[in-house]
Formats: C-alpha cells, structure tokens, sequence
C-alpha cells in the first residue's frame, strides 16, 4: 500500500510540474515571456540589436481560399551576454515578450 501511494504522488507531481521555460537574468531579475517590452527595457538596459519585421495576417474563408486582414509586427531584441554565455534573442509582438531564445550556435 505505501509502495502504491509513493508511486502515485511522484506521477502526481510530475504531472503537476510547470514546464521549465526560458528565461533571461538582468541583474537580480528574471525576464520571461509574458513580459512587457518596457520592463525588460528598464531591467536589461537597450539591447545590442534591434530588428523589426511585419508580416500580413490572413484568414481562411468557408470555401478554403485565404485573404489578408492586416498586418503584424515582431520586434525582435539581440542581447549580447558575458564572455561565454549564448546570446539571447527575444520576439515582442504588441509590446509583450512572445518568445526568448538562447543563439546556441554563437558565445559572445
């Protein structure tokens, strides 16, 4: 029986665990997605790099062809990090961090 609880509390709480995201260190802060551009701003300083892409929207009509509605715009942030760390991309859309990626490819 206390074989049996074990081994249902451990699936439980590896179940219940949050996956790990990623996130970035600025100082004594951790910046992660759902963040807002100007709090990541104001806790990691201006990034190395800016690059900003629009892109349109389409939807698809009930009989399968598709229109563009509009437009979006990414912003994308490239911070430089110490000798040794990867590189740090983020992705904002509509001023909140989508997406932080390291540049496993390339250390500063």
């Amino acid at each position: 029986m206390k074989l049996h609880f074990v081994v249902l509390t451990l699936v439980a709480t590896l179940v219940a665990a949050p996956s790990r995201a990623e996130t970035l260190r600025c100082g004594n802060v951790l910046i992660q997605p759902g963040d807002s551009a100007s709090y990541v701003l104001a806790r990691c300083g201006e990034p190395n790099a800016r690059e900003q892409i629009t892109e349109p929207v389409f939807a698809r009509r009930p009989n399968g062809t598709t229109y563009q509605v509009g437009t979006t715009t990414r912003e994308i942030w490239r911070y430089e990090r110490r000798r040794g760390q990867f590189p740090a991309r983020l992705t904002f859309e509509g001023g909140e961090l989508k997406k932080l990626e390291y540049d496993r490819g390339s250390r500063s």
